[in-house]
């Protein structure tokens, strides 16, 4: 992305908790001596008092960074994830104009990540239903926690982006977003990287046996959101196809070992590599997505930008992403019956196959091209610079 801001004039630097890329020039980390032990230690404190991104100090050594100093405009993004406490955004957005990018729905909540089918989130949360979802809680302080992000966010001059309507509604709804001006920006990817093109090669270098039909699925059994426990049920109950299939999962291996013998299982399990992880969406005839909760699901559009058809479950914002029923095919949440007889419909219909992928390269195209990205982040940050400058 900093290729891309650059072309569209704006210049910028990244300051990371954990340096994953080998940039040199852009990105340092942030942290004071020490502060990564007394992080870690203060994060199991925080377990232990079921309370989440509150003590971590190093956020406060963030004005002390060059990059933060020369910055017009500072932009976070998943900052809680138990490095950073909360406590600092109001001092840092008195010192520089502030937008915070919501992934998810915890900036919203008592606690948990995505709150599934409660809407306690709406009146204050308390009395939580869930305390064993990320982040778990060993007691009930959701209500407490949730009355503090209220406080924080409100002391916070900020301006929030979201990836797609379904997090805007949720925002719009969220007494901890009320009087936030709330921008929708989806994400982008390269879409020359992620095409149609290379799909033989890919299958030859995982290992697919010729002449078969290769459904794509993220085997991720142990998470309470991804869905995956409804594909296998799916696979369960699919019977006898017109075709030989070949299952392709990332995420964890063996968690379709029932079906060897009945289909070509290839577990690439966590993947590292981004062209074994590219390759798989290339060999994928199609991709099944059936998440429970999602802010955005940047897997479909990767999926999409390589023209394959998505199935999706109702209620998240896969629906929204994919341009269901259109596009996407989406199903009831939760019902294993309908993804299993969407799964078998695109399966046995080539030529619907070929539409829907068709027709989501070109959506991937129109909404979704990282430049598109770039700019439309271009254009926010000139108008929230200006907009501080106007207030001062």
């Amino acid at each position: 992305m900093r290729e891309l801001l650059a072309a569209e004039g704006v210049s910028s630097h990244h300051l990371v908790w954990n340096k994953l890329s080998e940039s040199r020039s852009s990105t340092r980390l942030f942290s004071i001596p020490g502060s990564r032990l007394l992080t870690k230690t203060l994060g199991r404190f925080e377990r232990a008092m079921s309370v989440h991104s509150r003590l971590q100090p190093s956020s406060f050594s963030i004005p002390f960074h060059r990059a933060f100093r020369d910055a017009d405009v500072v932009h976070y993004h998943i900052i809680h994830d138990g490095y950073f406490g909360l406590n600092a955004l109001p001092l840092l957005s008195r010192l520089k104009p502030t937008i915070w990018t919501w992934h998810d729905p915890w900036p919203m909540t008592g606690h948990c990540i995505y709150p599934l089918d409660c809407a306690r989130w709406k009146v204050g949360c308390g009395d939580c239903p869930r305390l064993d979802l990320p982040f778990s809680m060993r007691r009930d302080r959701s209500s407490e926690e949730f009355r503090w992000k209220q406080r924080v966010v409100g002391k916070v001059q900020l301006d929030i982006v979201v990836a797609s309507n379904h997090m805007r509604k949720m925002a719009e709804a969220s007494p901890i977003a009320r009087d936030k001006r709330v921008h929708v920006i989806p994400f982008g990817l390269d879409l020359e990287k992620f095409s149609p093109e290379g799909k033989d090669a890919a299958r030859r270098r995982l290992g697919i046996l010729p002449n078969r039909l290769v459904i794509g699925v993220r085997a991720f059994f142990s998470s309470p959101f991804k869905g995956f426990e409804f594909v296998v049920e799916a696979l369960r109950g699919l019977g006898k196809l017109n075709v030989p299939i070949t299952i392709l999962t990332t995420h964890d291996k063996g968690q379709l070992n029932e079906f060897i013998g009945t289909h070509q299982i290839v577990d690439l399990g966590w993947v590292n590599d981004d062209s074994v992880m590219l390759d798989a969406f290339k060999a994928a005839d199609l991709f099944v997505m059936p998440s429970t909760a999602e802010a955005f699901g940047m897997m479909a559009i990767e999926a999409m930008a390589c023209g394959k058809p998505v199935i999706v479950f109702d209620g998240t914002s896969l629906s929204e992403i994919t341009c269901a029923p259109e596009i996407g095919l989406s199903v009831p949440m939760g019902n294993s019956t309908a993804l299993r007889d969407a799964i078998r419909h695109l399966v046995e219909n080539k030529s619907e196959r070929q539409f829907r992928g068709a027709a989501g390269r070109k959506l991937a195209e129109e909404r979704y091209d990282d430049r598109l990205f770039a700019r439309r982040l271009a254009e926010l940050y000139r108008f929230v610079t200006a907009d501080s400058r106007g207030r001062q």
